[in-house]
């Protein structure tokens, strides 16, 4: 790894040049500039540059150029294509043309006489001037014109010729000039002014009779008829007579052609032409061209001054970045200035330049110097500037929080106002804003779509209703109903007649847009409609010359084409396709006047597409534009695609709860049957009818319905659409909850050239009148008796299904729901309302456990409502998933649902609404704000910030730490979060002008302090001085800076500590990096047309509701989330510890424009990745460019080799492949070395973390030697230093290495590392900081999840697909758990891929004691689906268990008539020797671990409530068995869990209670019959006996009982073809395993190798147990102390004693803070005897026993702060239960912090060496095998004295 800041070689270009310097003479500079940096800042603006022996004093040019030497000298294919203007252009070389400073002394006479003023008497904007005015105007003055037309510049110089008026035209494409005189001059000039748009081009619209009228002449005809014709017209389409012209030089001026100097000089690369067109004006500008001979020739004056001029401009390009001789620099204008310096080598016009210097015999400037002194100032300053000072930027954006209907001004979260659960609440300003592109590129899917288009409608409703009234009567049956069926409707909005005929309208509106047949009675209705919604409607006037005007409406009814198109498609997706609605963000109702910049318009999409990359003059026009670049390719996108109504699709039937649907829980009818049934049963429950799934409830409170008397059947089946195209990088499911296909078409007519539709039928939907019908003759046949159940659940679902279909007037008195008793009038649905707001209000302020609102649930019931809950590709990190897990939590929530359900419908039966609030959590529990304005986002954010950080409520203010956020005692209090913003203080700006922060909370009682939560972590911002604000992060001060780290990351904005050189990188949506997106990084240069991050596809492995692992296509920008990574200092190595990690530091360089960044991050990304893609193109739009698409193709090593990357690169890694044939013992030395370099630089001057010698010779005994597992003492870093050194010596190719990896067997290619579940976060993090930049250009893979192995793309033993074939394998690395591990080869495809390949699997085990107990082997596991055992086969089974179990013989006859015989009487067989085995005292039987619960559930990723209810039917759990999954395995198989789950369901029926009453309602009256007749039917279905109850009762019902459960626990174990669980023994015996433990008590096993060969001789030692000391020995003391010694081994001062646990007996029956109270006083009595008086009272517990587990991290603090009082201690350490983050709580508040670097910072330099005095380290049992406390050697090693 060499120096960060490494150079190539300079080249001499000619002999006047400087001497050279060695590049290792340049990197000892660099290194010693390194160590004392400075800020550009702190110079204001003035750098000083070394020179030889004197310094030399250079200002700060910070300009934002758009032009740059990177962009000129550069190949062709690099960029995409020429961006810039005449002005911009003239603007970046206005230096070089002002007069020489007196310092310049080697010039000659009249040299200084270059001052040209390249914008005088030019022409390159607009000009408020008629267009035959414009013409005289630049005839009279002849002017320069430049003209850009399709990205293309050009350009005309007027110039004398008598009175003839001549121009010259010149075009960068063509080597000559050519002259236009006469009237071909006149006609050339117009069209190039109309065409660039010059003059007035509205002024020709609207008065033709000016131009071609009586008073008309022949300039104006000319405009007027070139106007009309200028979209269809060119220049070479013009007739003019063009005159080829030369120039009369002999000579190269640049400006010209060098081989034939009488032509001028033409573009060299594809996006230079306004450079070249900029040359022509220097041409003109200084040389006064006339014309001579015949006007063929053209003369040009003052040719020395072109001379200098040129010259000056060759030079200011070869200077610019570093101008010394005018003493300026200029080194922030682009990031990738060090990346893509070195493209000048291959660059055409560099190699321009320097000849032409080389030509007029000038000094040709070391354009490499520029490159060395960049990198010099760079490497010296470091913090390049600062952003200090501080603005307020205003509040988030928020609406008044009241019952009324909210207009929706603002697109910011208008989606969700408008289109989503939320919109019947809000309503647009007017219904073009409603239409505006910032809102309508947010629609995803149709239900969002449709219920945009009934939010817009609604608005008119009281106008249409004579049009749209009962709409839906006029829809037969067979019109298109196979398209009608996809527009069902929610069951929540039938209560609405509006809603309803809005519906219905929306589907005649398509089906008239889309269906050439459709009814022309149905169309005549939309054009009425259409006809009243024209007068709110504004049109542009859809031409390019002033498209900016509206076209008022009676003009727009002339043009039939257009009109009759809006009279027909109006609000449809084939006439939103065709224009969209531009206008900005934000609308003020309350302005009058009306035009493109206070009101949203429609545009043609067509025009806009064409003007969004057009730079317009006029202000308005430009606005648009920006408009149309910001979001039409977002709104295009969204209604792309034709509409077809034959359109095929497939229609496929999915077996009930398999694969696809739960809609088995969607059992309306049953529920009415049952309650019918049972109406007057008072036991009757809702877990009796709906179980205790929350889906069932959902989907039953969610019913899709149409409309349509007469239909046949009342029902028809539907479900999502899955389809696939050829162009799509994943499959769409349209229709299903929680997906987005992100269009708003019906996916039933929507074309799909090459690709398919496919219907799966999960659920059906029902016939309003059909199921009114049932509904009511159900509630008739009552004869108004009240329900008897006083069940809520049953009682509000027949309310909801009474609201929804106009029922509940009449029958209300039926329900028995106590607070309608308390209604004055029943059947008033107003007072119902306010009554179901109230409980929901106190549900949510009584529920302060966890974060559901009503706002949630709604969301929830609106997917369900719209679409279809289904389990395949369901997103288990979607918002849908995280809410139905909490709501499955807890069985109150199914009354919450419905009671949201019923507040839906009745908001919208009243057409009213409640007023929002806010959950958030304070001191632990949730509490409800009603604010007084009201923002969904906000809610969110607040939310999930006070579940993460710890708020605090004192006197009715929210406080974080000792921040006052927000008063709540007002009834509706204030609460708003704010935006920031931060700029540099001084004139030193980069590429990043100013950092805008949202979502911030400011302090109650300072205007001046405010708190930004990133992370994890709190940042307080302090601007009492605007100028100079101070940031702390936890309390350390850091500052705001952009920070050059090195050539690999360049310079980026960051967070820097003020007392270190150590950075911090956050990622975070919240933080809005401002780089101008024009220039330099417009969309042809560094910027792009489409969001890269959206354009790069990753494959993610997800668990989802089945329980299996499938993988799913994410983009990356779907995955960002919030991160923070530190760089240290001086190495500024990039050090991740997740993949998470890297997807957001990617986005971050993609943000700010930092294509070096990029490169480095993709490296690793690849790294630990299964599968990356990148879309370059798609449905022919090509979305990747440029350099980012350069540096894709580098990364995947597609390009040609360039050195200067690689060079840039290769040193961010460390090549361990250097070091093939080094010893073992040196080759670990080398490794201690770079591990150094991966870790914190100390303010001692040290590396923070050193492998010591001991750890050294671990690392080399534990490679080297036969045995398998390793001891070592707790705290010897075995976690943080030995096993990164392990995984990169894996990764090397030391030879001697990789001889021992064999043990014996085949060289490793694979390496497994396996530790407990709650160290995986540890492990992941060390392998992922010390493995990804190792071996530059090498291709090998870390995964942080074994599952991966199931990818097709995941092959063991795999070459690399960019290596040759005689390289050995690609190595990779799997980073798991335990459990999933064992659990993974259960799995037939991962074994396929693993047994033919573990001889080359090395198995690396922390914590292998662990592992290896016996109490926690994993065994089958079950799944939340049912298996495919026929009823056939469940009897068999359960036949032979229970022979085998009471000794019966075997039931030959039964077992003859199956398919198999055989296989059933050698199973019989077995279960005997099995039932013989059991009944010895050995526990093969191990009851205690009988049922599965939440504790042995944590490798369960999907651990909602479902899921453990169904882990818990796996009872029986051997202890250990034979036949595996694995050839010559000894332990579990399936077989014996099947028969050992008999043998406790038969002992021990009690366990089964739960499981009985969950299932007992299932049981079939013909099972009954035949097995359990002896009981009443109903009281075993409906009644609340438990199961051990019945069967005490009734003995004669336990084998039919336990037949019937012991079905169901067979068809829940989780049983495949050929899978057998896995036991850890399994993996020692079968793959070759390192492990190391902690823990001195631990065997040794067989190595693969001694199993492999048949070795019979003994198996080393883990441990050296000759100092072990048993009683039997009858030690002597002096016998006994020297054991002892050996055991403390290198330990000093080991004082340990054994106290018996009787006095604990009494604390423990009051309570276990009271049994650490008694603790506390013990070790306080056995301090104060002690005789030493610098004695330390102890400062940490670790309970190994599991004393406290009911209590709180917040019990013990309250504990240690009464019983020590609050100075005593100040924090409390602990070990988070959620993730096994190390935290610190304070004594005195609730704050709650990360306990990281910059905390334990803050401890030090607040206590120093009595830091350990202030913290109480309180270790629970749940976490601490193998954990940590981290920082406590750097604490030893600082203080001389241990942590605790």
């Amino acid at each position: 790894m060499g120096g960060n800041n490494g150079c190539r070689n300079n080249k001499a270009i000619n002999n006047n040049n400087n001497s050279e310097e060695s590049e290792e003479n340049w990197s000892d500079a660099m290194e010693e500039e390194s160590k004392s940096t400075t800020t550009a800042d702190d110079n204001n603006g003035t750098v000083v540059m070394e020179e030889g022996s004197s310094d030399v004093k250079l200002d700060l040019d910070c300009y934002p150029y758009t032009f740059s030497p990177l962009l000129l000298f550069s190949e062709s294919s690099y960029f995409d294509k020429g961006y810039s203007n005449y002005n911009a252009v003239a603007q970046f070389f206005s230096p070089a043309l002002t007069s020489l400073s007196s310092s310049s002394k080697n010039e000659e006479d009249g040299d200084n006489d270059v001052h040209v003023d390249m914008l005088q008497n030019v022409l390159y904007e607009r000009k408020n001037m008629l267009y035959e005015q414009l013409l005289e105007y630049v005839t009279t003055n002849k002017m320069l014109v430049t003209c850009c037309i399709d990205a293309h510049f050009t350009a005309f110089q007027i110039i004398s010729n008598g009175r003839t008026p001549t121009l010259l035209y010149y075009d960068p494409l063509k080597p000559y000039l050519y002259r236009v005189t006469g009237d071909g001059f006149r006609v050339l000039v117009i069209f190039l002014l109309l065409k660039c748009n010059y003059g007035d081009s509205q002024h020709v619209q609207e008065n033709k009779d000016y131009y071609v009228g009586s008073g008309g002449n022949n300039v104006r005809r000319t405009i007027y008829q070139l106007w009309k014709k200028i979209n269809t017209l060119d220049v070479s389409s013009l007739q003019i007579r063009w005159q080829q012209v030369t120039l009369d030089l002999d000579r190269y001026y640049l400006i010209n052609g060098k081989t034939n100097p009488r032509c001028v000089s033409t573009q060299l690369t594809g996006n230079t032409c306004y450079f070249q067109t900029y040359l022509f004006a220097i041409l003109c500008k200084v040389c006064d061209p006339i014309l001579l001979n015949n006007n063929t020739v053209v003369r040009l004056h003052n040719l020395p001054k072109l001379t200098r001029v040129t010259t000056r401009l060759c030079r200011f390009l070869l200077e610019f970045f570093v101008d010394e001789p005018n003493e300026t620099m200029r080194p922030f204008t682009n990031s990738n200035v060090i990346l893509d310096f070195h493209r000048y080598e291959s660059a055409p016009y560099y190699k321009t330049m320097t000849q032409y210097l080389h030509f007029v015999r000038e000094n040709i400037p070391n354009y490499e110097d520029q490159y060395r002194n960049l990198m010099r100032y760079f490497v010296n300053t470091k913090t390049l500037h600062s952003y200090s000072r501080f603005t307020f930027d205003g509040d988030m954006s928020s609406t008044a929080n009241t019952k009324v209907l909210h207009p929706v001004k603002s697109t910011e979260d208008a989606v969700r106002k408008l289109a989503q659960s939320d919109y019947y609440r809000y309503r647009p300003a007017n219904l073009m804003f409603g239409c505006n592109a910032g809102i309508m590129h947010g629609i995803k899917c149709f239900s969002e779509f449709n219920s945009w288009r009934k939010n817009q409608l609604l608005r008119f409703y009281k106008d249409l209703k004579p049009l749209i009234g009962g709409c839906g009567k006029s829809l037969t049956l067979d019109m298109a109903s196979k398209y009608r069926d996809y527009y069902f409707m929610p069951q929540f909005e039938i209560g609405q007649k509006e809603l309803v005929d809005v519906h219905h309208y929306s589907y005649i509106m398509d089906i008239c847009s889309v269906w050439e047949q459709a009814d022309q009675s149905l169309m005549s209705r939309v054009r009425a409609v259409n006809q009243i919604l024209l007068q709110h409607i504004l049109f542009s006037t859809q031409k390019r010359s002033n498209y900016d005007k509206l076209l008022p409406t009676d003009q727009f009814a002339k043009k039939k084409k257009d009109y009759n198109f809006f009279m027909e498609t109006f609000l449809t997706v084939d006439f939103l396709s065709e224009y969209v609605g531009l206008g900005f963000a934000e609308i003020n109702p309350k302005e009058k006047d009306i035009n493109s910049l206070t009101q949203t318009v429609f545009y043609c999409t067509e025009l806009m597409r064409t003007q969004a990359n057009r730079l317009e003059y006029e202000f308005e026009k430009e606005c648009i534009n920006q408009m149309a670049r910001s979001s039409l390719r977002k709104y295009c996108n969204r209604f792309e695609g034709a509409l077809d109504m034959k359109q095929e699709y497939n229609v496929s039937i999915v077996k009930i709860g398999h694969g696809f649907t739960y809609s088995k829980y969607n059992t309306l009818m049953h529920f009415l049957n049952v309650t019918e049934c049972y109406w007057q049963n008072p036991d009757l429950n809702n877990v009796q009818v709906f179980g205790k799934d929350i889906r069932a409830l959902l989907a039953i409170s969610s019913q899709k319905i149409f409309f349509h008397k007469d239909h046949p059947s009342g029902y028809y089946h539907y479900g999502p659409f899955e389809s696939s195209m050829a162009t799509s990088y994943r499959r769409e499911m349209d229709l299903a909850v929680s997906s987005a296909v992100g269009y708003a078409a019906p996916s039933v007519c929507r074309q799909k050239r090459g690709g398919w539709n496919h219907l799966v039928l999960t659920d059906r939907v029902y016939e309003y009148n059909y199921l009114r019908g049932i509904l009511k003759g159900m509630l008739e046949r009552a004869n108004g008796i009240r329900f008897k159940s006083d069940n809520v659940v049953l009682n509000l679902s027949l309310l909801s299904l009474m609201l929804d279909f106009g029922l509940y007037e009449k029958h209300a008195g039926l329900l028995n729901l106590p607070f309608m008793e308390e209604l004055q009038h029943v059947s008033n649905t107003r007072e119902l309302q306010v009554e179901v707001a109230n409980l929901i209000y106190e549900f949510d302020r009584k529920n302060n456990a966890d974060s559901i609102t009503r706002s949630k649930v709604e969301e929830l019931i609106f997917e369900t409502s719209y679409k279809f809950l289904i389990n395949k590709d369901f997103p288990v990190s979607s918002r849908q998933f995280q809410i139905i897990r909490m709501l499955n939590a807890d069985p109150d929530y199914q009354e919450y649902i419905l009671l949201v359900k019923i507040y839906m419908s009745l908001c919208q039966i009243n057409k009213s609404i409640e007023v929002d609030y806010y959950k958030v959590q304070c001191d632990g529990e949730f509490h409800i704000i009603i604010p007084h304005n009201f923002s969904k986002r906000t809610g969110e954010y607040l939310e999930s910030i006070t579940k993460r950080y710890t708020f605090s409520e004192k006197d009715g203010i929210m406080m974080y730490d000792d921040v006052p956020v927000f008063d709540l005692r007002p009834s509706q209090p204030e609460i708003n979060l704010h935006k920031v913003r931060l700029d540099s203080a001084t004139s030193v700006q980069s590429m990043v002008k100013y950092i805008e922060i949202s979502n911030v909370l400011g302090a109650l009682e300072s205007e001046h302090q405010y708190l930004i939560f990133i992370a994890g972590n709190t940042l307080l911002l302090d601007s009492s001085d605007p100028n100079d604000m101070k940031i702390r992060i936890n309390k350390i001060a850091v500052e705001v800076a952009t920070i050059f780290f090195n050539e690999a990351i360049s310079f980026v904005p960051c967070f820097k500590y003020a007392d270190s050189e150590d950075v911090i990188l956050f990622a975070s949506r919240n933080i809005h990096y401002l780089v101008d997106q024009g220039g330099q990084f417009c969309t042809d240069y560094y910027g792009m047309k489409h969001e890269l991050i959206e354009c790069i596809y990753s494959e993610e492995v997800l668990v989802d509701l089945n329980d299996e692992h499938i993988f799913k296509k994410y983009k990356l920008s779907e995955l960002l989330t919030e991160s923070k990574t530190v760089i240290h200092y001086p190495d500024y190595l990039l050090q991740v510890p997740s993949r998470q990690q890297l997807i957001n530091l990617l986005d971050f360089a993609i943000y700010v424009r930092n294509v070096s960044f990029f490169i480095l991050v993709l490296f690793y990304l690849r790294r630990g990745s299964v599968a990356l893609e990148y879309v370059n193109s798609e449905h022919g739009v090509t979305k990747i460019t440029g350099p980012w698409k350069e540096a894709i193709l580098y990364v995947l090593d597609r390009t040609q080799p360039n050195a200067h990357y690689d060079a840039i690169f290769e040193k961010q890694f460390f090549n361990l492949n250097q070091h093939k044939d080094l010893p073992l013992g040196v080759f670990i030395e080398v490794l201690c070395k770079n591990f150094t370099k991966y870790q914190r630089f100390t303010e001692d001057g040290q590396y923070q973390i050193v492998p010591t010698a001991k750890q050294k010779a671990f690392l080399q005994r534990i490679i080297g030697a036969e045995e398998c597992f390793h001891f070592s003492e707790v705290g010897s870093g075995k976690t943080k230093v030995i096993l990164p050194l392990l995984c990169q010596t894996f990764l090397s190719n030391n030879t001697e290495a990789h001889n021992l990896f064999r043990r014996g067997g085949k060289l490793k290619d694979v390496l497994v590392i396996l530790v407990p579940e709650h160290l995986v976060a540890d492990a992941r993090e060390q392998v992922f900081r010390y493995c990804l930049n190792l071996n530059f250009r090498e291709e090998y893979r870390v995964y942080d999840d074994i599952f991966v192995l199931l990818h097709d793309n995941v092959k063991l033993g795999e070459y690399s697909r960019f290596s040759k074939s005689t390289r050995p394998p690609m190595k990779q690395i799997f980073v798991t758990s335990f459990n999933q591990f064992k659990k993974a080869l259960t799995y037939d495809k991962i074994c396929d891929k693993v047994r033919p390949h573990r001889e080359h699997i090395l198995v690396i085990v922390d914590e292998v004691d662990d592992f290896l107990d016996r109490d926690k082997l994993v065994f089958n596991i079950c799944s939340n689906k049912s298996n495919a055992f026929d009823r056939s086969t469940l009897d068999l089974f359960f036949e032979v268990s229970r022979a085998t179990y009471h000794g019966e013989s075997c039931p030959d006859e039964l077992l003859d008539s199956s398919a198999n015989p055989i296989y059933w009487k050698q199973l019989f067989e077995k279960f005997r020797v099995i039932h013989i085995e059991i009944q010895d005292a050995s526990r093969s039987v191990n009851k205690s671990f009988g049922i599965f619960n939440e504790q042995t559930l944590r490798h369960c990723t999907t651990n909602i409530t479902h899921d453990v209810e169904g882990y818990k039917s796996l009872i029986a759990r051997p202890y250990e068995s034979v036949n595996r999954a694995m050839a010559g395995s000894y332990y579990s198989d399936v077989e014996r869990t099947i028969y050992l789950t008999y043998v406790i369901l038969t002992e021990d029926i009690a366990k089964y209670d739960e499981l009985f009453q969950s299932e007992r309602k299932f049981i079939t009256f013909e099972y009954w019959n035949e097995h359990l007749h002896h009981l009443d039917y109903d009281e075993l279905v409906y009644g609340h006996d438990k199961l051990s109850e019945l069967v005490n009762k009734h003995p004669e019902t336990k084998n039919g009982i336990n037949r019937f459960l012991y079905e169901i626990i067979l068809r829940r174990m989780e049983i495949r073809d050929r899978s057998r669980s896995v036991n850890s023994i399994d993996i020692i015996f079968n793959f070759d395993c390192v492990g190391f433990t902690g823990t001195p008590f631990l065997d040794n096993y067989p190595t693969f190798d001694y199993i492999r060969h048949n070795r019979k001789d003994d198996i080393p030692d883990c441990i050296d147990r000759s100092f072990y000391a048993y009683t039997c020995d009858e030690l002597s003391k002096v016998e006994f102390e020297e054991r002892f010694s050996r055991f403390q081994g290198q330990n000093n001062d080991v004082d340990v004693e054994y106290v018996p646990s009787n006095f604990i007996h009494k604390s423990l029956e009051e309570g276990e803070m009271a049994t650490l109270k008694s603790i506390f006083m013990r070790e306080e009595h056995a301090v104060s005897q002690t005789s030493t008086s610098d004695t330390v009272s102890f400062n940490a517990i670790v309970d190994l026993c599991g004393i406290f587990k009911l209590s709180t991290i917040h019990n013990v603090r309250d504990l240690v702060r009464s019983h020590f009082g609050p100075d005593r201690f100040h924090y409390i350490y602990h070990i988070d239960q959620t993730d096994s983050s190390d935290r610190m709580l304070c004594i005195n508040s609730d704050n709650d912090v990360q306990f990281d670097e910059e905390f334990y910072k803050h401890l030090c330099k607040t206590y120093g060496a009595n830091l350990r005095e202030k913290v109480f380290f309180f270790i629970d049992n749940r976490n601490y095998i193998g954990k940590d406390v981290p920082f406590q050697l750097v604490y030893r090693h600082h203080f001389g004295q241990p942590l605790f």
